[in-house]
């Protein structure tokens, strides 16, 4: 197949991070190209990437872990799901709906839809952002930041509680690894690869 077409089949991996697959292969083409792509590119493909992240997020911790979580891994389950959580907890479950909804509200506004979108191409993006959809993702911040401290204050609080459980699960001496930039913060689009002991 032509290289140019690898950014729409490669996305085609995965129907949960597909954007993140799309934006690899485009930088491949990028690279195989030889371009470097206008900064706005960068940004609305960083952009896109999180939106990815948003709803992947969204998605692990309040419909697959929060179940776990919230009922406990040996509780029954046919609650201990997110069927359950929606139950038991409709306010957790309705902040972590809208955080995906939200995620995939970013992807859809550049991309036209929030799985597999066609966007990032060899040498930046296919379009702009519109002003419309601009203007309508800032409305929809208040509401993503509500639901992701109400997260950070929910995984506290069952942190302090379950302490014991945390220091003894999982233990183990490994590698961390992940992408950072030259400050060391994470960057997931276009950061170096730091290994890192568990030790430190």
């Amino acid at each position: 197949r032509p290289f140019e077409e690898m950014p729409i089949i490669t996305q085609r991996i995965c129907g949960i991070c597909p954007v993140s697959h799309q934006l690899a292969s485009a930088k491949a083409c990028d690279a195989i190209l030889g371009v470097r792509i206008p900064d706005t590119a960068v940004a609305l493909r960083r952009l896109l990437h999180m939106g990815q992240f948003i709803q992947s997020h969204a998605l692990h911790f309040f419909y697959l872990a929060s179940p776990d979580l919230l009922f406990g891994w040996d509780s029954d389950p046919e609650q201990r799901n997110v069927v359950g959580v929606i139950g038991a907890y409709p306010d957790i479950a309705k902040k972590g709906i809208r955080l995906r909804k939200f995620g995939q509200d970013v992807i859809r506004a550049l991309g036209g839809k929030s799985i597999h979108p066609a966007y990032a191409i060899p040498g930046g993006v296919i379009n702009g952002l519109a002003e419309k959809a601009r203007d309508d993702l800032l409305t929809g911040f208040a509401s993503a930041y509500d639901a992701c401290y109400a997260a950070l204050d929910f995984i506290k609080e069952w942190l302090e509680k379950n302490r014991s459980e945390i220091e003894r699960f999982a233990n183990f001496e490994s590698l961390l690894t992940g992408l950072v930039d030259d400050s060391g913060c994470p960057d997931m689009y276009d950061g170096k690869l730091r290994i890192q002991h568990s030790s430190g």
